[in-house]
């Protein structure tokens, strides 16, 4: 992530001079908690224990490339203030030659955009001990509003109790503070073991929006549905129009989120149009009855794929429908998703349907990536002469 003056990304083992410089400085641990570092041997091990989980980051000044503090995302256990899975909490510090331009506060500004715009949560909380003036003020300037006072809670690594001052920011606070609706957000949702960064490749597709990517964890249509519902839901808040870029099954997941009415445009990359015939071809691969499958209710297949009764239940109850406007690419040599069945979908939904011959599922080779690249900004081109009209 960047800003004006900084670059925020994770700590590597080369960082620990750089850690050693700033953390040593016993006007920087201790308020925050944590006692000052001896070397930079205890920097190093820091690095590798500490700093190197998910959603830790460094605070690297441009100028010079290097670290000068650290700011991270708490969840679950790791956290004492979140009260549920969908909040976390900042912690932050800063080198003492940095203090007083308004550094940390243009970091956390950088890390409150991710958790809200990336990671779609509901609440971001912050604390500071008693005496902590300087993090007192970093919470005021990003918004955070005063929530509660916790008195004796323990400070592990400093041997002691301190009273702790909780400030708490939601989604909607955000939201709010940065205005009114505005602009077009695009949604990007991956497929079978992708990613949300894969949303970073849009972005020069979609020059003029917010692009992001949604990490989301369920993995039945009815799990994985309500991430993706609560994710454009919260993005409607905040913007005119969402556009969805769906990759492979989180299409599926997509029209079972029921978010059509919320979205201008889909784009649909090989997307899971026949749920129910995929199941049914694993089912036949792997020599698996229905009724089999009935009196199972799981089944593992030889391929690793579980096959689930209840999946194949909701699927025949929840027919896929889809009223937004949509565009579908295909890759000709897709041995996942028969055409007949893209096709069928395109024809019933009204989506247009643009096949690569030679491609496959995963579109990912520079060939075929240049293909879907070209494939949207036809399709950009197409709504404009639509709208000029």
């Amino acid at each position: 992530m960047e800003t004006e003056r900084l670059i925020l990304r994770p700590w590597t083992e080369d960082d620990a001079e750089d850690l050693y410089l700033y953390a040593k400085d016993p006007a920087v641990g201790p308020i925050a908690g944590w006692p000052p570092h001896t070397s930079v041997e205890n920097s190093h091990g820091i690095i590798r224990t500490v700093l190197s989980v998910p959603e830790t980051y460094a605070v690297v000044w441009k100028e010079t490339g290097r670290p000068i503090g650290c700011i991270g995302l708490k969840f679950g256990a790791a956290a004492d203030l979140a009260e549920r899975e969908d909040e976390c909490e900042i912690g932050y510090w800063l080198g003492v030659p940095y203090w007083g331009r308004g550094i940390m506060p243009e970091a956390v500004r950088e890390l409150l955009r991710h958790a809200f715009l990336d990671l779609h949560l509901s609440r971001v909380w912050c604390g500071y001990y008693e005496g902590n003036v300087k993090s007192k003020r970093v919470q005021e300037k990003c918004g955070f509003r005063y929530e509660r006072t916790a008195e004796g809670m323990d400070v592990p690594l400093m041997h002691e109790r301190r009273t702790v001052y909780a400030s708490c920011l939601s989604a909607e606070e955000w939201f709010a503070q940065k205005g009114d609706r505005c602009g077009t957000a695009v949604l990007y949702v991956h497929g079978q073991g992708g990613s949300a960064s894969e949303a970073d490749h849009y972005r020069s597709l979609f020059p003029d929006c917010e692009v992001t990517g949604l990490d989301y964890h369920g993995t039945t249509p009815w799990e994985a549905g309500k991430e993706i519902r609560e994710a454009v839901e919260t993005l409607f808040t905040r913007y005119d129009d969402i556009i969805l870029v769906a990759n492979s099954i989180g299409a599926y997941f997509s029209f079972c989120a029921g978010i059509d009415r919320r979205v201008r445009k889909a784009y649909l990359i090989s997307p899971v149009t026949d749920m129910e015939r995929l199941i049914l071809g694993m089912m036949e691969q792997a020599g698996v009855t229905e009724a089999e499958l009935e009196r199972a209710g799981t089944i593992r297949a030889s391929s690793g794929a579980e096959l689930s009764w209840e999946y194949l239940r909701w699927v025949r109850e929840h027919p896929v429908r889809w009223n937004a406007p949509a565009a579908v690419l295909y890759g000709s040599d897709d041995a996942l998703i028969p055409r007949a069945a893209v096709e069928t979908f395109a024809k019933e939904q009204g989506a247009s349907i643009t096949v690569m011959e030679g491609g496959e599922h995963w579109f990912h080779t520079e060939e075929q990536m240049r293909f879907l690249d070209a494939w949207i900004l036809a399709e950009q081109a197409k709504d404009r002469l639509r709208k000029q009209r």
